[in-house]
Formats: C-alpha cells, structure tokens, sequence
C-alpha cells in the first residue's frame, strides 16, 4: 500500500517514516511533503500510485483540510488519515464531513496507527477487488512479499455471485479466523477479505524474511484445517502477489487456476506457479465427441431409455478419468446445446446459465448426473406432449411463486423449494429462469431486499439487525452485505439518501 506523509515538522516526520517502516505489512511511503503546496505538487505528479495520504491540519501555505478536499475532487480513491495535536470538534467535525478515514491525535500512538492502517489496507483491497486502480506499466511491482490465497466454497467453475444463505452458514461454521487465534503474532501479518463472489474469501498473507521462499507452505499449515471442516473447499495460494493495487487481477487469475484445477468431491490445497503450464487430466476429445454425437441421436430420436443409461456411463466416464469440473462443465454445456438443437428446442436460457446452475446445485457425481439428467428429461417431456407439458408447467410455476411470496421470510432457497414441489434443485432453477428470467435464489433474495426497503422506509428507527431477522436474515452482517450488492448502498447509506 503506497503512502504519502504531509508534516511540516522533520522530526516528526521522520518518526512517522520509521514507524510505518517497522511494521510487518505491505505498506511503503512513496513520498513527503512539508507543506500543502509541496504536496498538491506531488499529487499532480503521483496521485495516481498513492493509496493513502496522513496529512497534518496545522501546514503551512494550504492547510490539511483544505488538502483533503483537493485530494477528495482529483483523486477520489486516495484515502486520507488526520495525525494532528489538535483535538478540537470542529476540526473533527470538517475531517468527518469531508470522508477521512480516522482522526488520530499526537504523539503518535505506534499501536492505534497500526490498527487504523490495517483497516485502511482491508478497505483498500475491498476497493480495488471491485474497481483496479490506473496503473502504469512503469509502476508495476512484481513481488510486493505478500501472498495471496483464494478459498471457494463448492466445484463449480463459474464466477457466481449468488446470494444464497447457504454461504453465510458455511461461512459462519468454518471460521477462518478461528485458525489464526492460537497464533497472535500474525493478526499484523494477515487479512481475511470478502471475494467478489458470495462464495469466496481471499486471505492477505505477509510472511517474514525466513518464510518468503517457502513457497506459501506456512500459509498452507494455517488453511489446511479447513480442508477437513466443510466437503468441497478449494484452497489456492499464490505466493507472488503483486501488492494491492493489483489485486482485482491477481485474484481473477487465481480464481482461473484454482476453476481449471478443481474436482468434483474432493477438498483441495493447489499452489499456483505462473512458470508452469496448468497439467489437467488428459481427455480423449475423439471418445467424448463419439459419446456426445451418440447422445445427441438418442435425444433426437426421443429414446429415453437408453439416453438415460449412455449418459450416467458418460458422467462415470469423467469420474473415472478424474476430469476438472472446468472441463466437465464445457462438455456438458457442448452435449446441452447439441441435443437442443437437434430436437429443434429453443433454449429460453442460455445453456451455459442451465449447466452452470447445475453445478452450483451438484456435491457429487451422482447429483451433477441427477440434476443434468432432470432437465434432459424435462426436455423429452415437452418433445413428447408440448402443449399439455407448457400448461401443466405454468400452473406449477405460479405455485411456486406464490409458495415463496408466503415463505421468502423464512430461511427457504432453492433445495428446500424444490424438495417441497418434489424437483430436482437444477430443473426447478431451470423452469424458474424461463418463467422469471432469474434464479429461485435470486428471486428470494429480491424480494426479501424488496420487503427490506420499505420497512427502513416506514420504520427509520428500526435497527437493522431486526429487519434483517424480519425479511428472513439470521446474520446481519450478512443481509448488510447482500443489500449492499443488491442496491448498491449499505443499510446506513439507503437511509441517509431516502
């Protein structure tokens, strides 16, 4: 993280210097100023590189908060701390009226400066996951010493940004931090940051000296418990972070190693090398296309029989071969559209949503074989007998609809639904994109935020952690999070611009 000092006294500025030097973090002070027009000067030159900015209020020529509010205008995404001896309200005041990020008083408290940049550096890593700060080529730091690992919650190889509750509970009973408490001395070397998926974490990890070259194995020893608390939790590390700055891109690309290497059923540990090529389990295309064209005749002649039998041989198939689910989700999407197009179905959600949604839905061979085959099977249905089939559909539909209107504020998704109407979780998400155009997940969860902003609407007063238990949240923190997602303004901010 990349800091700018403004102070206009040398000795104090020095210590300044040496105090952030000696924590353990990713944290550097790019540059000094002694006045606020030294400091416009370096803003205009390197505003785009700094993170963060700790100015004085009592400098010469333009004061702190007269910086800050040039700083606010032309670098939006510089945070500023205030590290002043004047204590007065109304300075306060102006510095929280103008967005700074804390107000810290001299002489400098060595451990508050610490704990009020690590919280500058988690809200930093949040910003730049959601929107990469401009960086020149020139500017790139390829090892910042940190490393960065990735934990995802389930097999799938897409980027989902479901809201399902289900996280929140996985989440909330594996507890990440809880591994890192019998160890105190690494709260300064350690950030545990939301992904931009509901189902993934990131883990900031700033080793010492000795550890650098370990190849992330101390981080592993930390995470590796996780492994054994939840099935399905895929653990890649990359040990060449390149500093927060890049941290969008850096955590795409784990994200991309850690899709392409997953398995079905198994918990994994991957460690990510950019020197080497991703070594996948081997397919034979000329045996899968075979397999696929046969199917897609089976489909076309409306034999469900012997469809049925050749496609579970054709999952065992890719189990026994032990294939990525990356690999699995392309071939059954490839084997989806194929059958689609030579039933002369039209697909009113793209295949890629349908196989995609099956895998979010599926924990093992078996139900990624049940799911998939429920909606082949639905589509040999409507071959058979489309008018009746359409008919029949709707009604279901429109009982499913109103069966989550009366329950959505209980703690339903899209298993429990599907159990009530006695589906698979993948067809009745299926039936459900066609009918809504959206998921029952994300159908629940609209109208729970839906329900949510009328009763802050009608009751300001109300706290939040009630109206999230009222519109079927048991975890605040969590509704806070979906509401922001789904809204784009946390609880506290839809109230203040109501």
């Amino acid at each position: 993280m990349n800091i700018f000092v403004i102070e206009d006294e040398p000795p104090i500025l020095r210590e300044i210097i040496a105090i952030i030097n000696s924590f353990h973090e990713d944290y550097k002070v790019i540059g000094t100023a002694q006045n606020g027009q030294q400091a416009i000067s370096f803003l205009e030159e390197n505003g785009n590189q700094i993170d963060i900015m700790i100015t004085d209020i009592q400098i010469p020529i333009k004061n702190g908060l007269e910086l800050i509010s040039y700083t606010n205008k032309h670098f939006p995404h510089i945070s500023s701390m205030i590290l002043t001896g004047y204590g007065s309200f109304d300075y306060a005041r102006s510095a929280i009226q103008k967005g700074v990020f804390c107000y810290l008083l001299k002489p400098i408290d060595e451990e508050e400066l610490h704990i009020e940049l690590q919280k500058v550096y988690a809200q930093k890593c949040v910003d730049y996951m959601r929107k990469q700060p401009l960086i020149k080529k020139e500017d790139c730091e390829w090892d910042s010493g940190c490393q960065l690992a990735l934990i995802s919650l389930g097999f799938y190889p897409i980027d989902t940004i479901s809201s399902s509750d289900t996280f929140s509970a996985i989440w909330k009973e594996i507890n990440i931090a809880s591994l890192f408490k019998e160890n105190p001395e690494l709260n300064d070397r350690l950030w545990i940051i939301d992904g931009l998926a509901m189902s993934e974490k990131l883990v900031l990890f700033h080793p010492l000296e000795h550890e650098r070259e370990d190849g992330g194995k101390n981080l592993a020893k930390y995470l590796e418990p996780l492994l054994e608390k939840h099935a399905g939790i895929i653990i890649g590390i990359d040990t060449r972070f390149r500093g927060i700055r890049h941290i969008h891109q850096s955590a795409l690309e784990l994200r991309s190693f850690v899709n392409s290497c997953a398995k079905l059923e198994v918990s994994q540990l991957l460690f990510y090398d950019r020197n080497s090529e991703i070594h996948s389990a081997a397919i034979a295309p000329k045996e899968y296309r075979i397999i696929a064209q046969r199917l897609t005749k089976l489909f076309a002649d409306k034999n469900v029989s012997v469809f049925k039998g050749e496609f579970k041989s054709y999952i065992g198939i890719m189990k026994k071969q032990r294939l990525s689910t990356m690999q699995i989700y392309h071939l059954l999407q490839e084997l989806l559209q194929g059958c689609l197009q030579a039933g002369d179905i039209p697909s009113l959600t793209p295949e890629s949503s349908i196989v995609g949604d099956v895998f979010l839905l599926s924990d093992s061979y078996d139900s990624l074989y049940e799911n998939m085959y429920a909606i082949f099977l639905s589509h040999f249905e409507s071959m058979v007998k489309n008018e009746k089939i359409t008919s029949d559909k709707n009604a279901v539909l429109l009982k499913i609809d109103s069966y989550i209107k009366e329950n959505y504020t209980r703690p339903i998704n899209t298993q429990s639904v599907a159990e009530e109407f006695r589906f698979t979780p993948a067809y009745l998400s299926q039936i459900f994109r066609e009918y809504k155009s959206i998921t029952p997940s994300e159908y629940i969860t609209q109208l729970r935020m839906e329900k949510a902003k009328k009763l802050f609407i009608a009751n300001p007063d109300c706290k939040i952690k009630d109206i999230a238990t009222f519109v079927g949240y048991e975890d605040s923190l969590y509704f806070s999070k979906v509401f922001k997602k789904t809204t784009g303004m946390s609880p506290k901010q839809f109230l203040e611009h109501r």
